[in-house]
């Protein structure tokens, strides 16, 4: 979680999880008061002013997270290595209104070699040597969901 703080004063606050125990390999930024976290589980500090990261963490894969947007494609596959595709992504309702620095990585078959893409928003490179389509989107705020076309 990367923080940009411009308060004047020394507001203390206080941050909590809807589900800390997914949390893994959790560091902290030295303004991060530990002992809060081990107690309560949740993240108490007074920020410091600029830009910080205040925690990174991983989250185990036996944890079962509900990801907060839908992902809808669309793949026709032609006779030989051609085809097109559609990917859309957008925020699920219940779970919040905008996304940010969302990355999706889509593996392409061995048979493709290049793709022809178009983003509405965001990013996108293709890796012909591994295959690995990525598509990175800074920002995906309710009702305009970002969509990329390739063939």
């Amino acid at each position: 979680i990367n923080c940009c703080c411009r308060l004047s004063g020394m507001p203390d606050l206080t941050m909590t999880f809807a589900n800390p125990r997914i949390l893994d390999d959790v560091s902290f930024h030295p303004c991060v008061r530990f002992k809060r976290w081990e107690t309560e589980r949740l993240l108490s500090f007074i920020p410091p002013d600029g830009n910080f990261r205040l925690i990174s963490y991983n989250i185990s894969s036996q944890s079962v997270v509900a990801v907060p947007l839908y992902i809808r494609h669309n793949i026709v596959l032609k006779s030989g290595a051609s085809g097109r595709f559609e990917i859309t992504v957008g925020p699920k309702q219940s779970m919040g209104k905008i996304l940010e620095d969302v990355i999706i990585e889509c593996q392409m078959p061995k048979a493709v070699q290049n793709c022809n893409l178009l983003a509405s928003h965001g990013k996108y490179s293709f890796d012909p040597t591994t295959k690995l389509l990525q598509w990175t989107i800074k920002r995906i705020e309710l009702g305009r969901p970002p969509t990329l076309k390739g063939t």
